[in-house]
């Protein structure tokens, strides 16, 4: 009897394997314009290879005699993404210089309780920490 029920589990488990591994392939669907290589790609010639932006960011500092020190963030338009951090003097003007991933249309600045949204539409950018007039 356990010869049997061990020939019968062999089988079975045989079987099953057969059935898992044979419905696993995938058919392959060669489409015929598929270049061969890379050489062989029409690519328009205003696209744009980059994955990244290089950004210059002007800081204009307040024109005040106190040394307020806080910390400055640039994140991404949703704020899941840091793209620079440091630690600035309010009264101090800077250059910062960073890379964004090439599709970012905004960025998020904060210092301290000031939070602004600028939008990206050059590679040099311009911030200032008083409020926007509206």
């Amino acid at each position: 009897m356990k010869a049997y029920l061990k020939n019968s589990f062999s089988i079975l488990f045989i079987a099953c394997l057969f059935i898992l591994i044979s419905g696993c392939r995938k058919t392959l669907i060669i489409d015929e314009n598929t270049p061969a290589n890379i050489d062989d790609l029409n690519v328009s010639s205003t696209f744009n290879w980059k994955t990244i932006r290089n950004i210059t960011l002007e800081v204009t500092g307040m024109n005040i005699p106190v040394n307020v020190k806080n910390t400055f963030y640039i994140k991404s338009s949703d704020e899941s993404q840091l793209y620079f951090k440091d630690y600035l003097q309010i009264n101090q003007n800077y250059t910062l210089k960073f890379a964004i991933p090439s599709y970012e249309t905004q960025l998020v600045i904060t210092y301290g309780s000031i939070k602004k949204i600028l939008e990206v539409n050059a590679d040099i950018l311009n911030f200032t920490y008083l409020p926007e007039e509206p």
